[in-house]
């Protein structure tokens, strides 16, 4: 057996063993997620929980999320990305039935692979999903295999991690996984995209994560990012209403289902 084999075997008995367990609290489930071990235990945790072809996700992904790697804040951030959003698990298959169709589905599972395939090179897996999620903002993919390979050449990454991991249900796994993950925040997802800063939601202040970051560490070394800001944010973002921005509300799918009915 390759070493590329017995990583496949690796993760898919650790998934298979997830689904065997029984279901636990959010903070629980986020505390055994297999993350890389973080430099410092001052480090903030940061996530975004997504959908692939929710317009806010990939504009937020491509034009505000990249500033995690400005200014050293990268170095007190613990980053995860969820790929889930506002989908669904039926039973009694588990099959999964995605807010804008089967192409979210598939984009899903494909960044879920993604992330797994380079779980310990954070800017590799970032840079990939954020090339992704710009093609999605150009318009209608056609050929969505051709989307993403397009990415790997670009960006010089080999695709073959990716194709092994989503034929051979590896990917599927994965995001039953973070299905179940998100379908256990507390609070409760509201819409994506969703960010929560050492599992507090950030809720319509997800583009000011950089102040919630900052004010959330507690560590001695304090990167630019931070000193530039003149106040850190440390107000309560949870009560926060939406309003105008750019969000996917999980409500609006099934909406659109009835006005297409009637």
């Amino acid at each position: 057996m390759t070493s590329h084999q017995l990583y496949f075997f690796i993760v898919f008995t650790s998934l298979m063993f997830m689904f065997i367990s029984s279901p636990c609290s959010c903070v629980e489930y986020v505390g055994a997620t297999k993350l890389p071990p973080p430099k410092h235990n001052d480090n903030v945790n940061l996530s975004l929980y997504y959908e692939t072809l929710c317009p806010g996700c990939a504009e937020f992904i491509s034009e505000g999320l990249g500033k995690v790697f400005e200014k050293g804040l990268i170095s007190i951030v613990n980053i995860r990305l969820i790929p889930w959003g506002n989908a669904e698990i039926v039973e009694p298959n588990k099959t999964v039935d995605c807010q804008h169709g089967e192409d979210e589905c598939y984009f899903n599972t494909i960044e879920a692979c993604a992330i797994l395939a380079w779980p310990d090179q954070l800017k590799k897996h970032f840079d990939f999903i954020q090339c992704l999620e710009n093609r999605t903002l150009r318009g209608p993919i056609r050929d969505r295999k051709e989307a993403w390979l397009t990415c790997c050449k670009d960006l010089k990454l080999s695709p073959n991690f990716i194709k092994d991991c989503y034929e051979s249900g590896i990917g599927r796994l994965l995001e039953l996984k973070y299905g179940d993950e998100t379908l256990h925040l507390n609070p409760p997802l509201e819409y994506v995209p969703w960010v929560t800063v050492n599992n507090k939601a950030l809720r319509e202040d997800y583009e000011k994560f950089v102040e919630y970051v900052c004010g959330a560490y507690k560590g001695e070394h304090v990167p630019e990012a931070c000193r530039s800001l003149s106040k850190p944010a440390k107000s309560d973002a949870a009560q926060v209403t939406v309003s105008s921005i750019s969000v996917c509300y999980a409500d609006e799918a099934s909406e659109l289902e009835i006005d297409q009915a009637n």
